[in-house]
Order: structure tokens, then sequence, then C-alpha cells
């Protein structure tokens, strides 16, 4: 009897512990991702800073100045403005809008190809 009694106290002895070691267990990697946030929002603060000093670069390489210094430049310099005889337009085609197709499709009555789709007529 009081080998039974040793054995379940044992038992949940063991198990308070399991739970004790889970519990810290999680605590621990709570603990290290809280001291992971500040550095990571450097990156994200050093890669945003990047991407800023990324889109002036494109902007002021793409700007009419720019543009027009490099074409006068030596190495541009067989660039040229085409003529108009040199620019081949094509003429646009003709859509039909969905508000024609929605009336052709109503001017219908029954389609071409009948399809069953129960047992009763």
């Amino acid at each position: 009897m009081n080998k039974g009694i040793f054995v379940r106290f044992f038992i949940c002895i063991l198990f308070f512990g399991f739970c004790l070691y889970s519990y810290i267990d999680m605590q621990n990697e709570i603990t290290h991702l809280r001291i992971q946030i500040p550095e990571l929002t450097k990156e994200v603060r050093r890669i945003e800073e990047e991407n800023t000093q990324i889109l002036y670069e494109i902007e002021t390489f793409e700007s009419p100045e720019n543009l027009m210094r490099l074409a006068q430049s030596k190495e541009y310099s067989f660039l040229k403005y085409p003529m108009a005889q040199e620019v081949l337009t094509l003429k646009e085609t003709t859509y039909v809008k969905e508000d024609e197709l929605q009336v052709i499709a109503k001017g219908k009555s029954k389609p071409k190809i009948t399809f069953a789709t129960s047992a009763k007529p």
C-alpha cells in the first residue's frame, strides 16, 4: 500500500516537472524572439532606406534633363528622333463592347446545342 502511494506521488512529480520544463522552454523561446525584434527592425529600416535611395537614383537617371544630356554625348550620338515617315502607325480595331454582347445574347431565343440537365422534361 505504501509502495503504491509512493509510485503515484513520483508520477505526479514527474508530470509536474514536465509541465514546468515545457513552460520554461516556451518562455525561453519567446524571450529569444523578443531579443531578435530590434535587430530585425533595424534590418527592415536599412532595406527601406536602400530602396528609397535606389528609387531616387532611378528617377534622376530617367529625368528628361539627364536623358537629353546622354543623347548629346558621343556614346549615344547615333541615336536620333524618328521622322514622321519612319514611324509606322496602325489603325485601331474596333472591339465589341460587353453591352453589345449582352444584347446579341438576349436576341437568341434558344441555343443550337441542347444538353440534358435532368430527367424531367
